[in-house]
């Protein structure tokens, strides 16, 4: 083997076992949720009790730590923290598999959240330093791909592992997964390329701003925990969050070592790659959670229709994403995102009949066409954004990014939940006011869209 086809292949490997690494983090997310009355019976806990502790839970533990791991692998390395993802997950595991009450199963969890926090950003990290430019899209694309594949596969196979070895398998299901991440990463180890730090943990506490991770975590378990609720409380603990979110800004724009550091959004390319990726999120998780209320209250629509139609936006999304990925490379991510904030807009646009639909067969184009725009926004992007930093910021541009991701879908939940009502019973006409949010969003993508690289991704500055 000549060595050239000796790094392709290299190449291909450790592209492989990011990929598997960072769609543990969906698919954990997602594969619990049909063992969870399972897990109720199997613990003698309630059915309420344990959905508020083994999933808000994660999604809490995932999301206030995907900022600080950008940071802190930046510090110590990104592969380094990927490999400490990696341990973090068996050991939720192994606490999940030994777990005989609620208590170790939340710890399981949150063990197993904080993992997937570790891995993602690292992960963005390593594709950006080690991607070539002219294959970045690409690269992104097969992400973005990966990533809705396992978070639409994880109930099904939840299903599955659940009904053939019992409710305790879902929590050694992503171990098979991270065996073969963790093979290839160890037969084509990736070099650290931005020459990390050594320091010992005393000092790499001091390189922490500790005030800065406190306040953003408060920021979005508050926003989380509110996402829950409604009524008096809803708006306190909004209010709170808002408080909260401006002091973290104000200190950041102050802090010496920022976790968020705020002059990333100076850069065009960052700041719009990013607001696409949160507005997206904003409409999509809004629909994920809006259309089963209508149909369900209005329509007296069965679930598993409903699970079908919105399963139809995941496969246009999964379809659509590489190809955005090779669009990206090919004629710029500018143009690539204009076409998939096209194709976005004539799917949201179709939904403004909503009140018309009599069941969900008649949102079957829209929301294809919604997944696919989605899928093809994608790459460029996640691309634009990550290829505009620095390689020494790549961690904390990828904590970043994903943070912002999950904050366009809690941001979603709470506006749906502040009009419609916990049960979406109020009238199809605030429904229909919903849409025109959603929409509002989309066209706030668009927009950012023509702030991206107008060229190929290739100008955009590499490592």
């Amino acid at each position: 083997m000549n060595k050239p086809d000796a790094a392709i292949r290299m190449s291909a490997a450790s592209t492989v076992a990011l990929l598997i690494a960072s769609a543990q983090a969906p698919l954990g997310s997602t594969l619990i949720a049909v063992a969870l009355p399972s897990i109720g019976i199997g613990i003698g806990a309630d059915l309420v009790l344990i959905t508020g502790l083994l999933v808000t839970g994660y999604l809490v533990v995932n999301v206030v730590f995907q900022g600080p791991a950008g940071k802190i692998s930046d510090l110590v390395g990104h592969s380094r923290i990927l490999w400490a993802g990696i341990f973090l997950y068996v050991i939720g595991a192994a606490f999940g598999l030994l777990a005989q009450g609620i208590s170790l199963l939340f710890v399981s969890r949150c063990v197993m959240a904080a993992a997937g926090a570790l891995v993602v950003p690292a992960t963005l990290a390593l594709l950006r330093l080690h991607v070539p430019p002219e294959r970045r899209g690409r690269i992104f694309g097969l992400f973005g791909a990966t990533m809705g594949i396992a978070a639409a596969g994880g109930p099904a196979l939840g299903g599955e592992i659940v009904s053939l070895f019992g409710w305790r398998s879902v929590f050694l299901a992503n171990l098979p997964f991270l065996a073969v991440s963790a093979f290839l990463l160890r037969a084509y180890p990736l070099p650290e390329k931005n020459t990390p730090m050594q320091r010992s943990l005393g000092r790499l506490a001091k390189s922490l701003d500790f005030v800065g991770i406190g306040l953003l975590a408060l920021s979005l378990a508050l926003l989380i925990v509110a996402s829950k609720l409604d009524g008096a409380i809803f708006a306190a603990l909004v209010l709170s969050a808002a408080v909260a979110g401006v002091t973290f800004v104000r200190w950041e724009a102050k802090a010496t070592a920022p976790v968020f550091d705020p002059r990333l959004f100076c850069l065009p390319a960052f700041t719009a790659g990013t607001l696409m990726i949160a507005a997206q999120n904003f409409a999509m998780y809004g629909l994920l959670f809006e259309l089963p209320q209508f149909f369900t209250v209005f329509r007296g629509t069965e679930p598993r229709e409903i699970g079908y139609m919105l399963f139809l936006m995941m496969i246009g999304m999964v379809i659509a994403a590489p190809i955005g990925g090779q669009l990206t490379d090919r004629i710029g991510a500018r143009q690539a995102a204009l076409l998939g904030s096209l194709i976005l807009f004539s799917g949201v646009l179709q939904l403004w009949q909503l009140g018309s639909f009599e069941t969900p067969r008649d949102a079957i184009v829209a929301l294809l066409m919604f997944g696919f725009g989605i899928g093809l926004c994608n790459a460029p992007a996640q691309a634009a954004s990550m290829g505009a930093v620095e390689p020494s910021q790549a961690g904390m541009a990828a904590g970043v990014s994903s943070t912002m991701r999950y904050l366009g879908g809690i941001l979603s939940i709470l506006v749906l939940g502040a009009v419609l009502g916990s049960d979406g019973t109020v009238s199809v006409a605030r429904h229909d006011v919903m849409i025109r949010l959603f929409t509002a969003a989309i066209v706030l993508s668009a927009i950012m869209s023509r702030r991206l690289p107008g060229a190929s991704i290739s100008t955009v500055k590499s490592a």
